[in-house]
């Protein structure tokens, strides 16, 4: 299950203000969500962390927004590339273990 947190909240420990943060959902960066119960609209902690990249990539590095936007693209491929990566290591893992534990070969 996901986890969230309030937007507020985000934006308080980033220093974000509303309409910085609803550009980015905008653009389509973050996604907010309305939980049906309470009024406080809410990050998934995805998006919060996502949040704190293009904080850091706009406010501490002076990236554009059309760069922010190519550098999450390139660091979601990244992440994919390595959940990818991890996977085909624990299949081989896992074909090693059988290979080693098998019957001895004569």
């Amino acid at each position: 299950m996901a986890k969230y947190v309030k937007v507020r909240e985000v934006c308080v420990q980033l220093s974000l203000d509303d309409a910085t943060v609803r550009q980015l959902v905008e653009e389509g960066l973050v996604e907010i969500r309305r939980p049906t119960s309470g009024d406080d609209e809410v990050l998934s902690a995805d998006d919060a962390e996502r949040l704190r990249v293009i904080s850091v990539l706009m406010r501490d590095m002076d990236v554009n927004l059309a760069g922010v936007e190519v550098i999450l693209h390139m660091r979601d491929e990244l992440m994919s590339l390595r959940r990818q990566f991890d996977h085909v290591m624990q299949t081989l893992v896992e074909e090693l273990k059988k290979e080693i534990g098998g019957p001895p070969r004569s």
